[in-house]
């Protein structure tokens, strides 16, 4: 399911009013050509802009947001993620906390390429993941937890997303 334009304003108004946000089922990686449909459909959106971009896809989704502030997004299908696998990367404290392993772990993805203007580090498990906020039945709030050892803004804030199929995570420095 592509995000509804209730989603897109909740998610401008809680990361970044500048926020872009392009999202097609076409562009999941089923689709062999998926790359080539996202880059011919965007170079022409973002030819004279100066933005922070980042690009996510999966099986039946692909995602590609655009902001003046360093951003991060990640698209999952949910029944792929599993506990143990996110477990390998999180701390106990972080699995515990985390409102489900699709959140953890698209947070965590989110975070990490949001961190290309910064110190990125070499594995997701480097970073911090915490301060959960449930807003409803499908939204949730995070933060990163240790920006210090990556350079960053202590200033961050995410938000993930659930669908039945897929979640979603958005991950903003703030400008």
């Amino acid at each position: 399911m592509a995000l509804s334009k209730s989603t897109i304003e909740f998610l401008k108004k809680s990361l970044t009013p500048d926020l872009q946000i392009f999202a097609k089922p076409e562009w999941g990686s089923q689709n062999h050509s998926h790359r080539e449909l996202m880059r011919a459909e965007l170079a022409s959106v973002f030819a004279d802009e100066k933005l922070h971009t980042s690009v996510s896809h999966c099986e039946g989704m692909g995602v590609v947001v655009a902001s003046s502030s360093a951003i991060g997004v990640d698209v999952e299908v949910k029944a792929r993620v599993e506990e143990k696998t996110v477990a390998r990367v999180s701390s106990s404290e972080e699995v515990l906390a985390a409102p489900s392993p699709a959140s953890l772990w698209s947070a965590k993805e989110a975070i990490f390429k949001a961190l290309r203007s910064y110190n990125q580090p070499s594995v997701v498990s480097k970073i911090s993941v915490g301060a959960w906020k449930n807003i409803d039945s499908h939204t949730e709030t995070y933060r990163l937890l240790n920006p210090e050892i990556h350079g960053s803004p202590s200033e961050n804030r995410g938000v993930v997303v659930h669908f039945q199929e897929h979640v979603y995570s958005f991950f903003v420095f703030p400008s």
